[in-house]
């Protein structure tokens, strides 16, 4: 045991890897195979599988921390159980809300609120961290809570996505009719559809499950001995290799290079320069994955444009320049580990 420990410690990166691959997909590939299944009891198994499934880059950080800096201290527990109950409650509403939307009204609230228990302990328990007795797990989650850098980082990780789609919809139109007219489709419902997407992607979908792990945990671990930029084409590979079960059934091919091949560098490094710009806070990267996903509703009204993708592609190159991203960061930067 004591050399699988040392293991560990010295190869963090790679069992951080090992394991959110592991975690994700020995939940997800079994959840997929039975998604057909029609019987209750294959459904609420499945729903609280694809779950934890896409909790793994956050459990596989939490895990790999737990053991490598195994550092033991006093803290309140009474600190970590609010913690806990407070985000258990708050997503657990977020998704009993998701789900009622999702089926129509056709599962009744009583049942949406058994199913959808369990999962919410994933978020709850990752927040929780942030009080827990072991230092390191602390230091690890802590920006959770305790966000760091400018709040104009906040706003460009809320707002970056949303508005590169937008105006990609209007250099199309201008480019085609010589006018942008927005559309029809704007109302309270998308808004409301919009956030409630918002906050399910946050605690469920890209946010916390995540980002706790690529940049909360990998990110700052490949930065100690590459720059950025190459720290972020590294996590890049991973990341779009992490998603494969879930793109070779939903998407098309085309799609798949397009967005996991073309895009999604490009994505790798605003979120990376997002991260560093905050000194490291995973709350910024959370809120901007949800930010991101959150778009997928607005489709309805602002389509994806090949104006939007140039706007993204450019955006990804500023940063590049503007922070000199093939520099590596100082040793003591908080976003390094």
């Amino acid at each position: 045991m004591n050399k699988l420990t040392e293991w560990i410690k010295q190869h963090q990166v790679t069992v951080f890897f090992l394991l959110a691959f592991a975690i994700t997909w020995g939940a997800v590939i079994p959840a997929m195979a039975m998604s057909s299944e029609t019987r209750v009891l294959f459904q609420v198994l499945v729903f609280n599988l694809a779950r934890i499934g896409v909790y793994g880059p956050a459990l596989a950080g939490i895990i790999v921390t737990r053991v490598a800096a195994p550092e033991w201290g006093e803290r309140s527990r009474g600190a970590r159980w609010i913690a806990f109950f407070a985000a258990w409650i708050l997503a657990w509403a977020v998704s009993c809300l998701y789900v009622r939307r999702l089926s129509s009204g056709e599962i009744g609230l009583p049942a949406i609120i058994v199913l959808t228990a369990p999962s919410a302990m994933l978020p709850a328990f990752v927040v929780s961290g942030v009080f827990s007795k072991v230092f390191s797990l602390r230091r690890y989650l802590s920006t959770l809570v305790r966000p760091r850098g400018s709040l104009v980082w906040y706003l460009v990780a809320l707002l970056t996505f949303p508005t590169i789609h937008v105006l990609g919809n209007a250099i199309t139109q201008l480019g085609s009719s010589g006018s942008a007219q927005f559309g029809s489709g704007i109302g309270m419902d998308l808004v409301g559809r919009t956030m409630l997407e918002f906050l399910f992607v946050f605690f469920f979908a890209g946010g916390i499950n995540e980002e706790s792990g690529w940049r909360g945990f990998a990110l700052p671990h490949l930065q100690a001995s590459h720059s950025p930029l190459i720290a972020n084409l590294i996590l890049w590979f991973f990341w779009a290799a992490w998603h494969l079960p879930i793109d070779l059934v939903e998407y098309s091919r085309e799609w798949h290079f397009t967005n996991r091949v073309v895009l999604l560098p490009f994505v790798t490094i605003l979120f990376g320069w997002v991260y560093n710009r905050t000194r490291g806070s995973i709350l910024a990267v959370a809120l901007f994955h949800a930010s991101m996903n959150a778009t997928n509703v607005l489709m309805e009204v602002f389509p994806v444009t090949n104006a939007g993708h140039a706007l993204l592609i450019a955006f990804g190159l500023f940063a590049i320049l503007y922070d000199r991203m093939w520099k590596k960061l100082p040793a003591d930067h908080p976003a390094t580990y």
